[in-house]
């Protein structure tokens, strides 16, 4: 049988690179976590908060910038009409 659509590598490559940045945001998140558990393990100690801090400034920064991302792909696909909006 002869397709007449392309395949779609472009589609399979944006989403590859959003599961690959999912997974590196989710170490992140692991990581500021495991932070956040130290400084709080450690309250008896002068300057626990500052990786409590950083644990919840990584976790933030990451969300934003993986969500803004995610629209980034969307937007390119609906432009280029790879995917159709509802």
């Amino acid at each position: 049988m002869y397709r007449s659509d392309p395949f779609p590598i472009k589609k399979i490559f944006l989403w590859s690179i959003v599961g690959i940045l999912g997974l590196i945001i989710f170490f992140v998140i692991f990581v500021s976590i495991i932070s956040i558990r130290i400084g709080l393990s450690n309250v008896n100690q002068d300057g626990f908060i500052i990786p409590v801090l950083s644990g919840i400034f990584s976790i933030a920064i990451c969300l934003f910038l993986f969500i803004c991302f995610i629209r980034f792909i969307i937007n390119i696909l609906r432009e280029k009409d790879i995917i159709r909006s509802s």
